[in-house]
C-alpha cells in the first residue's frame, strides 16, 4: 500500500475545539477569559493555543498575534467585529502591525518593522490604543477585519493623512496598503 502524504492544508486543519477557541483568541482573549468563555479549564485553553501554533509552526510563547494571523490566513475562522472607520495608520504603523502579525518573536518584529529593539513593545503599544484594541492579538485580528492582513478582497477607506494633511484613500489588497490621492481612482496605475 502506498504511503498517503498529508496536505499542508490537511496538516494545519483545526479541530472543532480549536476552532472555537481560536475564534475567542482573535478576539483578544486571554487565557483565562477564553477558558471562561467556552466553559473549559484555563489549561485545555492553553493546550489548544499551543496547539494550534504547532500546526502552524509557531511554537515561541510569545507568538499569539503570529497565531491569530495564521489561523485567519487560513480563512478558518473570521475576524472579530471591528469600527467601520479604519484608525488613521501612518505607512509605519502598517509595516510594524504586517511584523506583528508575520513574526512571534520581538527581535524579528523589530528586523521587519526596520525599528529599534527597545522601541518595538512601545510602539505596539501605541498601535494598540490607536486601534482601540484590547491587546496586540486582538489588534491582529481587527488588521484582518479591515482588511490590511492578507485578505484577497480589497477595501478603500478615506481618512486624513497625518504628514500631509492631504485627503487620502488607503486602499488595502492582499497585505498591502497604499496611500492614494483622494481623487485618484482606485484602480489607477501607481
Amino acid at each position: 500500500m502506498p504511503v498517503k502524504i498529508p496536505t499542508a492544508e490537511a496538516l494545519t486543519r483545526l479541530t472543532p475545539a480549536e476552532k472555537r477557541v481560536a475564534e475567542r483568541l482573535v478576539a483578544g482573549a486571554s487565557n483565562v477569559r477564553g477558558a471562561s468563555d467556552l466553559k473549559m479549564s484555563t489549561r485545555t485553553f492553553a493546550g489548544h493555543v499551543a496547539s494550534i501554533g504547532r500546526k502552524f509552526q509557531i511554537t515561541s510563547r510569545t507568538g499569539r498575534p503570529a497565531r491569530a494571523h495564521a489561523v485567519l490566513a487560513s480563512k478558518q475562522v473570521t475576524p472579530p467585529p471591528a469600527p467601520a472607520s479604519l484608525p488613521d495608520f501612518t505607512p509605519q504603523d502598517l509595516r510594524l502591525l504586517r511584523a506583528l502579525a508575520r513574526q512571534p518573536e520581538t527581535h524579528d518584529i523589530a528586523r521587519a518593522a526596520g525599528i529599534a529593539l527597545a522601541d518595538v513593545r512601545p510602539q505596539i503599544a501605541d498601535l494598540v490604543a490607536k486601534a482601540g484594541a484590547d491587546n496586540e492579538t486582538h489588534l491582529v485580528g481587527l488588521g484582518h477585519a479591515w482588511g490590511l492582513l492578507g485578505t484577497s478582497t480589497q477595501r478603500v477607506y478615506s481618512m486624513r493623512s497625518p504628514s500631509r494633511r492631504a485627503r487620502v484613500r488607503w486602499v488595502a489588497t492582499g497585505s498591502a496598503c497604499t496611500a492614494r490621492a483622494a481623487d485618484e481612482p482606485v484602480g489607477a496605475a501607481r
